[in-house]
């Protein structure tokens, strides 16, 4: 029992994870979302999130092509009193109220190699 809350206790411990559980308390959001409000890579949001599961705080769903994370509806109340004490950047919060995942999560498509070559030609 001690070793469970220790571990959670130390997922909450990082600036950049309490800032996702944040974020995650304005909406829903799939992991390119978090990318463009934190500055750090894809990777290490998905490591950050892979981490908030672990150890409980978050839960994931599939909706169409994209992996949603949510905050657990059965968060412990002191974990949701801290996040209620944080303040969250109006932009941010403007931000994920404002963008739907598609515009979001837009990948742009490459040039065909061919292209490119004859346009330097």
């Amino acid at each position: 029992m001690y070793e469970e809350w220790a571990e959670r206790w130390r997922a909450l411990g990082d600036p950049t994870r309490l800032h996702i559980l944040r974020l995650l308390s304005v909406r829903d959001a799939c992991v390119c979302e978090l990318v463009e409000l934190l500055p750090i890579s894809q990777s290490a949001v998905s490591q950050h999130l892979r981490k908030l599961k672990y150890a409980g705080f978050v839960r994931d769903y599939r909706e169409k092509s994209w992996i949603f994370y949510a905050l657990r509806a059965d968060m412990p109340p002191a974990v949701t009193s801290v996040l209620q004490g944080l303040s969250i950047p109006e932009d941010e919060v403007t931000w994920l109220r404002s963008h739907q995942v598609g515009a979001a999560c837009a990948i742009p498509v490459a040039a065909p190699v061919e292209d490119v070559v004859g346009a330097s030609e």
